[in-house]
């Protein structure tokens, strides 16, 4: 079974080499809590950092082996171990297989929870590789550019159609004008999440744009990552990655779904899922 202790961020790590400053790492911290995504890719992308300069910090750091993908041939058979979905989703691309051994190259080894994902996915134990995001991007490309289909746009009038533009709110877990910039519609789904290597199912209690809320029998703690898959009726499913960010205990009210309230943004989504939210958004808003 995959383990590592992770004792600091990619930040911290690339602060302390002298490769980013605090400052910079507050502005990629902003851009992430206002984007989603992987902190590392948005210091790549305001150039406080290269790609590079990532996958060696964190193959010194946790002993990692880099593995470069250009040149290395993955067959098939492999590949099918992971949805494509959830191979974009987390950056992520199996590379081969060994007994009950599977080797995956990730831009984002210390995703714990992306890892643990797979492993319940397929079943295996997980060998974890580092590589580049743009490696890991050439490379999905490279072998699956037959399967992609063109991604569905949102236009620009139906995101002014999901926003409240003048509500702000506070909270513990973050200020200002923040997530509930988006309309929520109080709508009971059927959801599915995956929590500790259990699949459990319950309902959502309204979502938007921007996240849902849902009942969980459970107690999820805030911060935690978790794979969901929502039924938007008619028997269209999306898959997306969750954010906790507020979790509510119902003081011991009997609800069949459960008795925590947790209230999470999106954390990942792809472009065609998303676009199947706001065609369904837009039926009730």
């Amino acid at each position: 079974m995959f383990s590592r202790t992770i004792n600091k961020k990619i930040g911290e790590l690339l602060i302390e080499r002298n490769i980013i400053t605090p400052e910079q790492l507050q502005l990629a911290l902003e851009e992430q809590r206002l984007n989603g995504g992987y902190v590392s890719q948005h210091l790549i992308a305001l150039k406080f950092a290269t790609e590079y300069d990532i996958a060696i910090c964190l193959s010194n750091q946790y002993h990692l082996a880099y593995l470069p993908l250009k040149n290395y041939f993955i067959p098939r058979e492999v590949l099918r171990k992971i949805p494509l979905k959830w191979i974009r989703i987390y950056k992520l691309i199996p590379v081969d297989e060994v007994g009950s051994s599977l080797s995956i190259a990730m831009a984002d080894p210390l995703n714990e929870g992306a890892i643990q994902m797979i492993q319940q996915m397929t079943n295996r134990q997980i060998c974890v590789f580092i590589s580049t995001f743009s490696e890991i991007e050439e490379t999905i490309e490279r072998y699956f550019k037959d399967e992609f289909w063109e991604t569905k746009r949102i236009s620009e009038g139906d995101m002014h159609r999901f926003m409240i533009l003048d509500e702000y709110i506070q909270t513990k877990g973050y200020n200002g004008r923040e997530r509930r910039k988006f309309i929520r519609i109080a709508r009971e789904l059927e959801l599915d999440y995956l929590f500790h290597g259990q699949t459990l199912s319950t309902k959502t209690i309204n979502l938007s744009f921007g996240g849902i809320c849902f009942n969980s029998q459970v107690f999820v703690p805030i911060d935690y990552d978790l794979a969901c898959k929502i039924n938007l009726e008619d028997n269209r499913k999306i898959d997306c990655v969750v954010k906790v960010l507020r979790v509510k205990n119902r003081n011991g009210r009997q609800d069949p779904n459960g008795s925590f309230e947790i209230g999470a943004v999106f954390e990942f989504i792809d472009g065609n899922d998303r676009a199947e939210l706001a065609e369904y958004l837009k039926k009730y808003i």
